[in-house]
């Protein structure tokens, strides 16, 4: 989601951005986005779906959103536990909703359905 709300132009992307603007100060993530989102701008880059100005601009954008940062390891047990279902980094950003009450709002319809998170999941609406 963050990673649309960065990039994104489309109708998407204006929904991520006001569903990340619409908790700004208490949007939690895991450390490890940082370099998931890098790693994505990186690969748009690549493949000349974004200039080079425009992949500096979001991670500019992505360092200067107002965001609260969990450190992987406080969530590992928990990460450990959902292995059977999720993928550690999917692990990471559920745990981390459990362990703050908050919903986890991703576009990822797979994560979504899996078995295991005990969290409120949150997707963006079907026609998007």
């Amino acid at each position: 989601m963050v990673i649309a709300a960065l990039v994104d132009e489309n109708r998407s992307g204006a929904w991520a951005r006001s569903r990340l603007l619409k908790d700004k100060d208490k949007t939690a993530v895991p450390d490890l986005l940082y370099l998931e989102v890098a790693s994505a701008v990186r690969r748009l880059e690549q493949r000349g779906e974004l200039t080079a100005r425009r992949a500096a601009a979001a991670m500019e954008d992505l360092m200067a959103l107002p965001l609260q940062v969990a450190r992987l390891r406080t969530l590992l047990p928990r990460c450990w536990e959902l292995r059977h279902n999720l993928t550690p980094y999917d692990a990471a950003y559920v745990t981390l909703a459990e362990f703050s009450e908050s919903p986890l709002v991703t576009a990822d319809r797979r994560l979504a359905a899996a078995a295991g998170p005990r969290c409120k999941i949150e997707l963006p609406p079907h026609d998007l």
